[in-house]
C-alpha cells in the first residue's frame, strides 16, 4: 500500500493501514520541518515501512537538528520533478533594468500549504514597487495585480506570465512548489527562500527569510544586472530541470524504493515525544476537526451522496 495520508482517521489509508496483509506500507508526500504540516503522520510513522519525502535536501538537513531526527531511518528524500514538454520555453528576452517584474503563483489554502508567508511577499513588494509584482492562484495580496485562477497550458496565460521575469516564492515552510520548476521550464528566474526547500540554485536567487533590507538588496541585484547574466542562471536552470528534476528520474526512484526488501525500521516515541506531536497535530490548520476542514469534509461528503442517488 502507498499512499498520501490524511489527518482524518475515516479516510481510506488510516483505514487500511492495520491490515496484516500488505507485504509494506509506504507514505508517499510532500514534507517539510513545519510541526503543524506533519505532527498528524506521527502514529503512521511507527506502522509504515517507509516514508517517501517529496522536498528539497534542505529538509534533510533541517531534521537533524529537530524531532524530525526520529523519523529519519524509514526517511527516503526524493526531490520534485516534472515533464519540461507541459512547461514549454516562453522567456527568450527579459524586461529592461529597471523595469523587471515578479510573479507569484500558487494558492494558501490551509489543505495545501498554510506557511506561504505571503505578508513578507507584500512588504518586499511595497519597498520595490507593488505595479512591478503579480499574482495568479486564489489569493489577492493587498494592492499587487491579480490574476485569479489561470490554465495554464492556454496560451493566453502564457503571454501573460512571459511578461515577467522572476517566479517568487517567501514561503517559510514549503517542501518544494511546483511552480519553481514550471518557472524554470517557462524561462523565468526563481527567487525564493531557502525554506522551500530548493539547493543548488544560483546563490543570487535566495532571500533570506523575513530579513526585508537583506532581501531587497538580492531582488535589487537581480533586478539592475546585465541580461547576459540573467539568461547565464537561465541556462543552469534548465540543465538542472535535465538532469536532476526530470520525471523519468523521479520514477526510478519510487519504483527502487517500492521494491526494495522490507527491512525492519522501528520507531519508538516516548510518552513525552507522543504528546508532543499529538499537541501540533491538534493545533494545525490542516486538522480534520477543526470548523473549516470538517466542513469541508461535510460538505465534499454531501455532494458525493447526492451524485450518488441521482
Amino acid at each position: 500500500m502507498i499512499g498520501h495520508p490524511h489527518s482524518n482517521p475515516l479516510t481510506v489509508f488510516r483505514r487500511s493501514v492495520s491490515n496484516k496483509n500488505w507485504s509494506k506500507k509506504i507514505i508517499i508526500q510532500p514534507f517539510n520541518g513545519d510541526l503543524g504540516q506533519m505532527s498528524h503522520l506521527y502514529d503512521l510513522m511507527i506502522k509504515c515501512d517507509d516514508f517517501i519525502a517529496i522536498c528539497g535536501n534542505y529538509w534533510m538537513k533541517y531534521i537533524n537538528n529537530n524531532i524530525f531526527k526520529l523519523w529519519k531511518k524509514k526517511i527516503s528524500q526524493i526531490d520534485l520533478a516534472l515533464h519540461r514538454s507541459e512547461y514549454p520555453f516562453i522567456k527568450k528576452k527579459f524586461n529592461k533594468i529597471g523595469d523587471r517584474k515578479f510573479l507569484y503563483i500558487g494558492n494558501d489554502y490551509s489543505y495545501n500549504n498554510f506557511a506561504k508567508n505571503l505578508k513578507y511577499l507584500n512588504i518586499l513588494s511595497k519597498k520595490i514597487d507593488t505595479k512591478k509584482f503579480a499574482t495568479i492562484g486564489n489569493k489577492k495580496i493587498g494592492i499587487i495585480k491579480h490574476y485569479g485562477w489561470l490554465d495554464l497550458s492556454k496560451k493566453k496565460s502564457l503571454n501573460i506570465i512571459s511578461k515577467y521575469d522572476f517566479l517568487i516564492h517567501t514561503s517559510s515552510f514549503d517542501a518544494n512548489p511546483s511552480t519553481v520548476l514550471e518557472g524554470m521550464s517557462w524561462g523565468l528566474i526563481p527567487i525564493i527562500t531557502k525554506e522551500c526547500g530548493y539547493v543548488g540554485l544560483n546563490k543570487k536567487c535566495y532571500i533570506p527569510l523575513n530579513n526585508i533590507s537583506a532581501a531587497i538588496k538580492k531582488m535589487n541585484y537581480l533586478q539592475n544586472i546585465d541580461e547576459k547574466k540573467l539568461k547565464k542562471i537561465q541556462l543552469i536552470n534548465l540543465f538542472l530541470l535535465k538532469k536532476k528534476y526530470n520525471w523519468n528520474i523521479f520514477k526510478i526512484k519510487i519504483k527502487k524504493i517500492v521494491n526494495a526488501k522490507k527491512k525492519e525500521k522501528i520507531i519508538n516515541y516516548s510518552n513525552k515525544q507522543a504528546r508532543f506531536f499529538e499537541k501540533n497535530k491538534k493545533k494545525s490548520s490542516n486538522y480534520y476537526l477543526k470548523k473549516d476542514i470538517l466542513f469541508s469534509i461535510i460538505k465534499s461528503n454531501i455532494k458525493l451522496l447526492f451524485k450518488n442517488i441521482i
